[in-house]
């Protein structure tokens, strides 16, 4: 009887509410940081390999969201936001959106190559660049 109370789980209730504190804490500071709800973007642009939205704002900015569930190694998700901010970079493409751009990123995308991953984004702002402009 005594090894049967021994293999109890522990009560996990003070845990998950602690733990749910922390989420709050977490979210609360990063959404203030960022002065943005998810609701505020538009999405502009999705593929398999990624999505694109935009926000119209004074100041262009570009943010990269890598999931750790697809990418679970830091040094890959640092490699591809390596990538990523070079391909914005060489193409000039945060300049003309005229905002804040955000990047999100599927499993697929890794497997590209530069020159790929340069052709698909660019194909991507050009195409929005041309349904800005047409407003």
């Amino acid at each position: 009887m005594g090894l049967e109370l021994g293999c109890l789980p522990r009560q996990v209730a003070p845990f998950l509410r602690t733990e749910e504190r922390k989420v709050e804490k977490f979210l609360a500071l990063n959404l203030s940081q960022i002065k943005f709800k998810y609701s505020e973007l538009e999405l502009f642009y999705s593929s398999k390999n990624f999505r694109l939205f935009f926000k119209p704002m004074n100041k262009n900015s570009l943010l990269i969201s890598i999931s750790k569930k697809n990418f679970s190694r830091a040094v890959d998700r640092n490699r591809l936001k390596r990538r990523i901010r070079e391909v914005f970079r060489a193409g000039s493409f945060c300049d003309r959106a005229g905002g804040m751009i955000v990047f999100s990123v599927f499993k697929p995308f890794g497997g590209l190559s530069y020159s790929k991953a340069l052709l698909e984004v660019g194909s991507a702002i050009e195409l929005f660049v041309n349904r800005k402009n047409k407003k």
